[in-house]
């Protein structure tokens, strides 16, 4: 059995996270699969967010940015594919970074993104924000929805008999499937990077 460290417990938990999710990864069941005592753990990070924290920062050394073109359109919508990519391959992120709690200095580098895409577009402080946080949001919603779908799960409509007519939905049920499988994750991404103001 090789020395307990920082990195072997840090690649145990990035074993346990990739392979049963966030919940899946708790300080007992790391220091099972260490064969240690979960005591060992807590004298390499205070507390289960500060192992989590080591993961976010591990995994976000693999992160990749687009190269800039100078269009502010352009750029806000690789940037969001590129985010939304990356949290499809890691799914156990998109929670934490719904909640704020836990974010990388690398990962930082996207609301930096957003932000300048929507000055270069000459949008003020708070609408440059706002625009930020329309992003971000949509990005998790698709990366969740993308990584659903790689598990398997497929949009089925419900019958919506019991709440009355919905004629909109059901002149579209026909072609739904077809609707949805258009609407990938780029095609949403840029139709948001598209409400930037244009040249």
């Amino acid at each position: 059995m090789s020395k307990l460290d920082h990195d072997r417990i840090v690649d145990e938990a990035m074993r346990m996270i990739e392979s049963d999710g966030e919940a899946g990864l708790s300080m007992r069941a790391l220091a099972a699969a260490l064969n240690v005592t979960p005591m060992a753990l807590y004298r390499y990070f205070t507390d289960r967010d500060a192992l989590l924290l080591a993961l976010v920062v591990r995994v976000s050394e693999t992160l990749e940015f687009p190269e800039r073109t100078g269009e502010p359109r352009a750029d806000a919508a690789a940037l969001a594919l590129a985010l939304h990519d990356f949290l499809a391959h890691h799914p156990w992120m998109i929670r934490l970074i719904s909640t704020g709690r836990l974010a990388s200095p690398a990962g930082m580098r996207f609301p930096e993104g957003f932000l300048d895409c929507a000055k270069a577009a000459g949008l003020a402080d708070e609408s440059a924000f706002l625009f930020y946080r329309t992003m971000l949001a949509a990005i998790l919603g698709t990366a969740t929805i993308t990584w659903a779908g790689q598990a398997g799960a497929a949009p089925v409509l419900p019958d919506t008999s019991s709440v009355g007519p919905l004629p909109r939905v059901t002149h579209l049920a026909p072609s739904w499937a077809e609707l949805d499988a258009a609407a990938t994750p780029a095609a949403i991404l840029g139709a948001i990077a598209a409400t930037l103001p244009g040249s």
